[in-house]
């Protein structure tokens, strides 16, 4: 997510409980001077300070129902996940900033929570008034969404909203006992914050200092194999180590990338002067909107991308279908060669795939596919091309295909399974294959082509 569609969801929400807070503000003061006041005589004098205080906290309690539950369709399955830093562990391993945010906003959400909450009243400002009070609401709230069907129960939400509320309530306190001077008290309040700066900090830095990067296929927790059936055909598993290469992708940054892009619309006579460019953290999207609209999505770590000419949606336009050789020649306009030896498939009428499966040549390795759909003018209109050219970087020592076995039959291995067990498993054959990592290395791993409860699965396990 982008920071200006979070932007962009915090102001919708702004406003919605700025109208609310308003509507429940004059309706307060009617009950206030009306009821309490005249009708009943009461003395109390309102406090402007607390007043501020409540229509703050809330509004702040509008905005949190409103992005947690207005924000989303009930279209989730509903279940519960208590995996505890499983959410952790996936944004770990695959380090991809759209997962690291829902970590990052689950605990920033309730930040506001733990700062607002004691300044409702003085007696608030007792930890467990705080602390407790946030457990519940965030409770309520992963609650209701397992019940509607809005979301999850996941046990990482309740940690990562109560840790929030922590470093809040701290930064609060801290500002509090500043001004009455202790500061050795301050200090102590703003250590957990200074805490988690200093762990993740950590966690970050051996990030970016370590050779590779992380590969998604890491299993945030095992899978209990305790009854399983395993049978694996006649192979002979080696006990060796094996010394193999590991490859790099083209990775692009976003410059690199625009301008790659702005090649490509060249290439085809399209003026990408106006071309609008909305960019996430690992990709862009590209857009020409024009008598004719055409868009690119382009992934950053690889260089993949899709290229979609939406002249195709034209009533006269439909699916041809033509020889590899013309083909060819049709991609050669947009810059794109087709490896020697890549081999040529029909998959519907006009649609078609090159297929490339790990061919070396030199330093070299070329691997992926790349499908195109052709269309009755006599040109490619859509383009999907995840067929890779990758570098050679060193050789690395990787396990033994018999240690890797064992890590899979210790349930170390990637599969959504139903209640986490699996009855039977079986296993055709293991090669090394290769899988991008999130530094976009070209990671080896062992891939256990095997039937998984009577469905086709292959089981990658790191080589590294």
């Amino acid at each position: 997510m982008r920071l200006q569609e979070i932007t962009s969801i915090i102001r919708e929400y702004f406003f919605l409980a700025l109208i609310l807070v308003i509507v429940l503000g004059i309706i307060f003061f009617l009950g206030y001077f009306i009821v309490y006041r005249k009708l009943l005589k009461g003395k109390k004098r309102l406090s402007k300070k607390h007043l501020l205080f409540r229509g703050l906290f809330t509004g702040y309690v509008i905005m949190v129902i409103g992005v947690t539950f207005l924000n989303r369709d009930s279209y989730y399955p509903g279940g519960i996940n208590l995996s505890f830093l499983s959410s952790y562990k996936e944004a770990w391993y695959s380090f991809s900033a759209r997962n690291w945010q829902f970590v990052y906003l689950n605990i920033i959400m309730f930040v506001p929570f733990g700062i607002l909450f004691p300044l409702l009243h003085s007696r608030f400002q007792k930890a467990v008034w705080t602390i407790g009070v946030a457990a519940l609401f965030t409770l309520f709230i992963e609650s209701i969404q397992l019940i509607t069907g809005y979301g999850v129960f996941e046990v990482d939400d309740l940690f990562n909203n109560l840790l929030g509320a922590i470093i809040g309530y701290e930064i609060i306190m801290g500002f509090i006992t500043i001004r009455k001077n202790r500061i050795k008290r301050s200090l102590v309040y703003f250590s957990p914050l200074m805490l988690v700066v200093i762990l993740f900090g950590s966690m970050f830095t051996y990030y970016y200092l370590k050779e590779f990067g992380n590969l998604s296929i890491t299993p945030n927790h095992r899978i209990n194999m305790v009854n399983t059936t395993i049978t694996i055909d006649d192979t002979q598993l080696d006990e060796n180590k094996r010394t193999v290469p590991i490859y790099k992708a083209p990775s692009y940054t976003k410059a690199s990338a625009n301008e790659f892009v702005t090649d490509f619309f060249k290439r085809m006579n399209i003026d990408a002067t106006d071309m609008e460019v909305i960019s996430y953290p690992d990709e862009g999207v590209y857009w020409i909107r024009d008598e004719i609209s055409y868009n690119i999505w382009f992934q950053f770590l690889d260089g993949s991308y899709s290229y979609s000419d939406f002249s195709s949606f034209d009533e006269d336009k439909e699916p041809k279908d033509g020889d590899e050789a013309t083909l060819e020649e049709s991609l050669t306009n947009f810059g794109i060669q087709i490896p020697q030896d890549a081999v040529f498939q029909k998959v519907d009428t006009g649609a078609y795939e090159w297929k490339v499966d790990k061919k070396v040549i030199g330093n070299q390795l070329i691997d992926g596919s790349l499908t195109v759909d052709y269309f009755n003018d006599d040109t490619v209109k859509r383009i999907n091309n995840q067929l890779i050219t990758y570098d050679k970087v060193k050789d690395v020592q990787i396990k033994s295909e018999q240690e890797a076995y064992k890590e899979m039959l210790e349930g170390k291995f990637k599969y959504n399974a139903e209640n986490n067990k699996i009855e039977t498993l079986h296993i055709d054959k293991v090669e090394i294959s290769y899988y991008l990592d999130s530094k976009g290395y070209y990671q080896p791993v062992y891939a256990f082509y095997s039937m998984v409860d009577g469905r086709e699965f292959t089981i990658f396990i790191p080589g590294i």
